[in-house]
């Protein structure tokens, strides 16, 4: 009998090929005359869905409480350019990494998640969810994504790296109280490219 196991571990997936036989007597098992295939699915909580379950449950809680407004430092910082040199806007940044035909798609995705941020400046709670996304979203370019484009890979290959990386956050947001989509994920990365964050041509 053929075993694969598959492990799912922080959006990242393991698959383990393991063959077996141990003749025709079995306990708790199958007799099979081909290979059975069985799928076993683990799934490990990782620091940042533990604390996004923490800000679900005040988010559910907060109308309990007195608004506040303002955004909080954290939230703050990606709206600035910090002390990156690199002060291109988005559109610039598309054209210099060959992406002119997402000019228009990714300046109207990172306006949207823009305003999706203003609309909760009174929610601290939401403040801090989004504030976690960014930073994952930020961290995970940088050590993954950075790599490939100073490498020299292509336009496919990177972009391969986003989506995957897109697909594994939006699986990270469990419960997703802020109902976010890939796309409104992919909104918040252009969010950071605007605001000088992020790049897709080789520094």
């Amino acid at each position: 009998m053929a075993e694969t196991r598959i492990t799912l571990v922080n959006g990242d997936i393991d698959v383990l090929n393991r063959p077996e036989q141990s003749g025709n007597r079995v306990s708790n098992g199958s007799v099979v005359g081909r290979d059975q295939t069985n799928y076993t699915t683990n799934i490990v909580r990782s620091g940042a869905n533990r604390t996004l379950d923490r800000l679900y449950e005040k988010l559910s809680k907060e109308g309990e409480e007195p608004f506040e407004h303002g955004f909080c430092e954290k939230l703050m910082h990606y709206f600035g350019s910090d002390t990156n040199p690199d002060i291109r806007d988005l559109s610039n940044k598309l054209v210099d990494s060959n992406r002119e035909d997402l000019i228009y798609f990714a300046t109207d995705l990172k306006e949207k998640a823009c305003k999706a941020i203003m609309r909760r400046q009174s929610s601290k709670t939401a403040q801090e969810i989004y504030a976690l996304i960014l930073d994952k979203i930020h961290a995970d370019f940088m050590m993954k994504v950075t790599p490939l484009i100073q490498n020299g890979a292509d336009r496919v290959v990177v972009d391969e790296k986003i989506s995957l990386i897109i697909e594994s956050i939006s699986y990270m947001l469990g419960d997703n109280l802020l109902d976010l989509s890939e796309k409104d994920l992919l909104g918040l990365l252009y969010f950071l490219g605007g605001n000088c964050h992020v790049r897709w041509d080789k520094c």
